[in-house]
């Protein structure tokens, strides 16, 4: 609950300790599929698992993100008890794979396809 009693907003829950290109391009992928995110900046480094879990956990849509300080992104679903592989960039992800994570993290909540990161197109090309 905010001030004033009124509901937080929904939104998928970014957690990230590693502010920088990675991160913009999260956001910007969440924010091309219209949907709202909240930003946090937890105190420890944990790693992007861990904090895409408790992301998930706050998120009132149950979608958290967590950007660990190495760029790696995982997206989490709080119904979800381990991470899927395909939801997840290595450390130092291109930008292109970071926006589509952040596509998908969107597009989980709102139900439509995901799309393929360019790492995982490559990898299923071949």
């Amino acid at each position: 609950m905010r001030d004033g009693g009124q509901p937080e907003r929904p939104a998928v829950h970014v957690l990230s300790v590693a502010a920088g290109p990675v991160e913009r391009e999260v956001l910007a992928g969440i924010e091309e599929e219209g949907v709202p995110f909240a930003l946090g900046r937890p105190a420890t480094d944990t790693g992007a698992d861990e904090l895409a879990h408790t992301a998930a956990r706050v998120s009132s849509l149950d979608v958290g993100v967590g950007i660990d300080r190495h760029g790696r992104v995982c997206i989490r679903h709080e119904m979800l008890t381990a991470p899927m592989p395909d939801l997840e960039c290595d450390g130092g992800a291109s930008v292109d794979a970071a926006r589509a994570a952040g596509h998908n993290a969107a597009r989980i909540v709102v139900g439509v396809p995901l799309r393929l990161s360019p790492t995982v197109a490559r990898s299923a090309a071949t």
